[in-house]
């Protein structure tokens, strides 16, 4: 007599997740490869659908969990906020920071840290952010209760963040590798080696670096963005472009990935086809079409949902035999969907790669009978805010309270930039001689000194 084995219940493996950061890592790794696990997790936070407004605090702890599990980094916080629980707003912040939003993780960690004093990953994570935003007093005196533990990487690795932070490379390297050797995969450490050997010079040892650092899935943003610009920076355009598709993949509006990636492909071939880019963008918007757009009958729409098909993309991945099996799916379901599909020009068991589009855009806008008012419209930069007056203080702030992309970001680090003041005795012409510094990266900069009513030195 066979037996089979129960999938496990998504509630208390989330419970468990929440409770425990080492559970919780462990299980954003393995659900990259684990269907079961993944399939799991989406029915949790796709079947009962809740807006953060109507979970009290365990469900939106709950609900917090599974979408960092899943890589959702983008909807955990609204959920994680409605939620006490010291560990989830510590997954709270990891999100943040996988979406490289840094001065809000602090303030996320710093919360928890408040709220349950004695969690050591908690203090330890906090020490290292907030000295990577030039807070090194706060810093020490948040690992002074860890210092002592030369044998923790995690601590070696704030111990490193913080020399960093002092303008102490050397000494930051040291530390970085003495916590890689007790943990030759600590994603933080690894990346942080591989940042110095980049503002170094030493394009083939941070490449390395930050390929091991990618095989952490899912891998961090700004691990693939670095690790782009540094192929960019040899003339690997294929593999650039490679790392920001990745990015695109999870995050299909990424602010930074989508332009670095049109000029990695545009550098592959010196001509950037914009019909195409035009087409992979439509692509997506048929793809990400949610189910409930579509007049479905009731029944229909129930066993997608049930099935966590919740738009085109979803759908056509599937086969006949696959949603004939599904409970209460019949024939007269199949066929009002392959009705639907066909109407959009597409079918079933297609993979996303095989979906076509008309080369008039104007037939491809009638798939969707609407309006698209900023299709073809220029990119341009948002709006600057009023400059606000700056003081000898604001001048004194690091670089880091800008808040600038990877791209600019590097770009100062290579200028030796310590300040924001240094940066204001920068004029245009100096910044745009140096290598990879574009019009992109200086109005991004001039935007930023202009909120703080600052500018660049006049040439």
């Amino acid at each position: 007599m066979s037996t089979t084995h129960a999938p496990p219940d998504p509630v208390r493996v989330l419970e468990g997740a929440a409770a425990d950061h080492g559970e919780a890592a462990a299980l954003r790794r393995k659900v990259m490869d684990d269907t079961e696990l993944r399939r799991g997790m989406r029915r949790f936070v796709e079947e009962d659908a809740r807006r953060p407004e109507e979970c009290d605090s365990r469900d939106a702890g709950l609900r917090a969990t599974a979408l960092h599990i899943l890589g959702r980094d983008d909807e955990v916080g609204p959920f994680a906020e409605r939620c006490e629980t010291p560990r989830v707003r510590f997954l709270w912040a990891l999100s943040e920071i996988y979406r490289n939003r840094v001065v809000t993780a602090a303030d996320v960690l710093l919360d928890a840290l408040r709220r349950e004093p004695r969690d050591e990953r908690i203090r330890i994570e906090a020490a290292a952010l907030v000295a990577l935003l030039g807070r090194t007093t706060e810093a020490r005196e948040l690992l002074q209760p860890l210092a002592s533990q030369e044998d923790r990487a995690d601590v070696l690795y704030a111990k490193g963040a913080i020399a960093e932070a002092d303008g102490d490379p050397a000494a930051a390297q040291a530390q970085y590798e003495a916590a890689l050797a007790l943990d030759p995969a600590h994603v933080n450490a690894l990346f942080r080696l591989a940042f110095q050997h980049d503002l170094g010079g030493d394009d083939d040892a941070a490449i390395a670096l930050y390929e091991r650092a990618r095989h952490a899935k899912p891998t961090r943003v700004n691990v693939l963005l670095n690790l782009g610009l540094l192929y960019e920076d040899s003339n690997q355009f294929d593999k650039a472009a490679a790392c920001y598709r990745e990015i695109l993949s999870r995050y299909p509006d990424h602010a930074r990935a989508r332009p670095f990636f049109r000029d990695a492909e545009s550098s592959k071939s010196m001509v950037f086809d914009e019909d195409q880019e035009r087409k992979e963008d439509r692509r997506n918007q048929i793809l990400t079409t949610p189910i409930s757009d579509f007049e479905l009958s009731v029944r229909s729409r129930n066993c997608l949902a049930k099935m966590s098909i919740l738009s085109l993309g979803d759908l056509i991945q599937r086969t006949e035999p696959e949603l004939l099996a599904y409970k209460n799916f019949g024939e007269t379901s199949l066929q009002e969907i392959k009705e639907l599909l066909t109407s959009k020009g597409l079918r079933l068991g297609m993979r996303k790669e095989e979906v076509l589009l008309p080369a008039d855009f104007d037939d491809e806008q009638a798939l969707f009978d609407e309006e698209d008012d900023d299709e073809g419209a220029e990119e341009t930069l948002p709006d600057v805010p009023e400059p606000v007056s700056a003081d000898a203080e604001t001048l004194q702030l690091p670089l880091a309270d800008l808040e600038l992309s990877v791209r600019s970001m590097r770009c100062v680090a290579l200028l030796n930039l310590q300040t924001i003041g240094d940066l204001t005795q920068k004029s245009e012409s100096e910044l745009l001689e140096n290598k990879n510094f574009g019009e992109t990266s200086l109005e991004e900069i001039k935007g930023k000194l202009a909120q703080l009513g600052l500018a660049l030195r006049a040439e």
